[in-house]
C-alpha cells in the first residue's frame, strides 16, 4: 500500500526526527511504500501572521524573536550542521521533492493514490497560539480520486489541558478521523472530555523500534567519558545537574548547538548531524535532559538518565515526558527541586533495565497493536 505521513518532518530538532523516522521505518518494515508529506508551514517556526493593530502584544514580539532567531540561524549559524539536518531528511527519511506545501490551500487537491495518511505524533495537536488550530494535522483536506484511510498514530497536544477557545474545532476536526489514538495519558483526557469518545493512548514512534545502533555516526574528537546533556527551552536546574553529574564522573560534558539558547553553555557545545547525535547519547556516561525524545531515546538504547524539570511558568510542559516516566514506572528519574543532595541521590540510584525492557516490550506491542489493525481493516477494504 501507499502511505503518507505528515509530521514535523522538516524540524531541524533531533527528536523531531527520529520520531518520524521510526514510523516510516516501522511501516517500511511490513512492505509498504510510505513517503512523508512535504508541508512545512511557516508559522510552526517563524510564528504566524503579525497583527499590526496591536503591535506590542506578547503574541507580535515572539513572532519578530522567532523571525530574528531564524534569519540569524540562516546568516549566522553552524551551515555544516544544517546541511547535515537536510542530508538527514534525504537521505533517511526520504524526502526528496522539491515540492513543498505551505498552507492548507497548497495542498488542497494536491495529492492522489495513497490508501492510507497518518497524522504521526510530535507535538501537532497544539494550537499555535500564532495561528491556531491547524486542519492539515488533523488529515482535513481534499484528496483527489480514491479517498484514503485517515488514520492518527500518537499525536500530542503538547500539555495537559486544551484551551476553551481551541476545543469546538478540534472536535469536529477529531470526528472526520477513521482511527484516532494520541501519545499521552493526558491527550486521551483531552480528547474524551472534547467529544465524548476515550481514545487509545500508544507510545510515541520511536518506541516501535527495538534497534536504533545501526544509524548512528561516529562524532569526532570527543572524549573517551562523557556526559551528554540535551537542554530544551532553559538552561535553570539542568545546567547545574549537568555540571554537578560530570564532574562527580569526572567526565566531560557535552550539549549540543541550540539555535533558540539565550543561556550560558552547558559544558562544550557540539554540532552533531541527527546520527552523531545518537552516538553522542549513546556512548554517554549519563544523559541529563529535559526532553521528551531525550528521554524516550535515553530509556530504548538503556542509558542512565536523568530528567531534570523545567522550572517556573515553563513547567507546564512537563506533562509529556513526566506521562512518559509514569508508563514505565520511572517517576523517580525526574527530579523538579534541586538542592546539593541531588547529585548524590541522582547517582546513586540505578535502573533495572531488564524491567524497563519488558515494560517497553509491551508498550511496543501496543502500538504496534494498533497500526497492525487499521492495515488490515484496510486489506479487508481492498
Amino acid at each position: 500500500m501507499k502511505i503518507g505521513l505528515l509530521t514535523y518532518h522538516f524540524s531541524d530538532n533531533y527528536g523531531a526526527l527520529f520520531q518520524a523516522y521510526a514510523l516510516r521505518h516501522w511501516f517500511q518494515s511490513k512492505g509498504h511504500e510510505v513517503e512523508f508529506i512535504n508541508y512545512h508551514p511557516a508559522y510552526v517556526e517563524e510564528g504566524g501572521a503579525f497583527n499590526f493593530l496591536k503591535p506590542l502584544t506578547k503574541s507580535n514580539l515572539k513572532i519578530i524573536y522567532l523571525k530574528l532567531t531564524k534569519i540569524k540561524e540562516d546568516l549566522f549559524g553552524n551551515k555544516q550542521q544544517k546541511e547535515n539536518f537536510n542530508n538527514f531528511r534525504h537521505d533517511i527519511l526520504g524526502v526528496n521533492s522539491d515540492v513543498e506545501f505551505k498552507s492548507l490551500e497548497d495542498l488542497n487537491g494536491k495529492l492522489n493514490g495513497y490508501d492510507m495518511l497518518v497524522c504521526g505524533s510530535d507535538q501537532i495537536w497544539k494550537p499555535s497560539e500564532h495561528y491556531g488550530v491547524d486542519p492539515v494535522y488533523f488529515l482535513d483536506f481534499t484528496v483527489k480520486g480514491k479517498q484514503p484511510k485517515k488514520v492518527a498514530y500518537a499525536p500530542s497536544f503538547g500539555k495537559d489541558t486544551l484551551d476553551a477557545e481551541y476545543q469546538s474545532e478540534t472536535c469536529s476536526l477529531i470526528n472526520k478521523l477513521d482511527a484516532v489514538s494520541v501519545r499521552e495519558e493526558s491527550g486521551c483526557n483531552i480528547v474524551q472530555e472534547i467529544t465524548g469518545n476515550l481514545p487509545l493512548s500508544v507510545p510515541d514512534p520511536t518506541f516501535l523500534l527495538d534497534e536504533y545502533a545501526s544509524i548512528t555516526k561516529k562524532y569526532p574528537d570527543i572524549a573517551n567519558k562523557h556526559v551528554f546533556c540535551y537542554a530544551l527551552r532553559s538552561r535553570d536546574a539542568i545546567g547545574d545537574v549537568a555540571e554537578g553529574i560530570a564532574k562527580k564522573l569526572d567526565s566531560a560534558l557535552y550539549s549540543p548547538h541550540n539555535s533558540h539558547r539565550r543561556w550560558k553553555e552547558i559544558g562544550e557545545t557540539v554540532y552533531p548531524c541527527p546520527q552523531q547525535w545518537l552516538y553522542l547519547l549513546n556512548k554517554s556516561e549519563f544523559v541529563v535532559t529535559n526532553s521528551f525524545h531525550g528521554t524516550a531515546l535515553s530509556i530504548l538504547l538503556n542509558k542512565p538518565f536523568v530528567v531534570v524539570g523545567l522550572q517556573g511558568n515553563k513547567s507546564r510542559f512537563n506533562a509529556r515526558v513526566k506521562n512518559l516516566l509514569k508508563a514505565l514506572n520511572l517517576e523517580s528519574r525526574f527530579v523538579q527541586v534541586v538542592n546539593e543532595y541531588t547529585v548524590e541521590q541522582i547517582l546513586n540510584s540505578t535502573i533495572d533495565w531488564d524491567k524497563i525492557n519488558q515494560d517497553v516490550a509491551s508498550l511496543r506491542d501496543k502500538g504496534q497493536a494498533y497500526l497492525n489493525l487499521e492495515l488490515s481493516k484496510l486489506f479487508g477494504d481492498l
